[in-house]
């Protein structure tokens, strides 16, 4: 009976992973949810990660995460205005300006 290789990959490889474009979905949510922060941020980045997990992500406290958040226009309006409240300056003062960007936007299409 062969069995399962079962020796964990290193915080290098689950970045390889969270960084492929191939990877998605439910892989995408379990890496969100790694023990090395450097992973959750890789995650935070996704354009593609799932809504949810983009949220779950804006309840961290490592700036890395939360800067990977405000930086990415796949961040929902939620989550953006929760990091227009963060004590940290660049991370409110990224978050205020894709705010300010997506109002400009919406106000153009209205």
């Amino acid at each position: 009976m062969a069995l399962m290789n079962t020796t964990p990959r290193s915080s290098a490889e689950d970045i390889a992973r969270a960084l492929d474009p191939e990877v998605r979905g439910s892989e995408l949510v379990a890496l969100a949810a790694h023990r090395d922060l450097a992973v959750r941020a890789v995650i935070a980045s996704r354009t593609d990660a799932p809504m949810a997990t983009l949220i779950s992500l804006a309840h961290e406290s490592d700036a890395r995460i939360l800067e990977a958040l405000a930086a990415n226009p796949a961040s929902p309006l939620w989550v953006l205005r929760k990091l227009a409240t963060e004590r940290r300056a660049t991370i409110r003062e990224a978050a205020l300006s894709r705010l300010r960007t997506v109002e400009a936007r919406a106000a153009v299409s209205a």
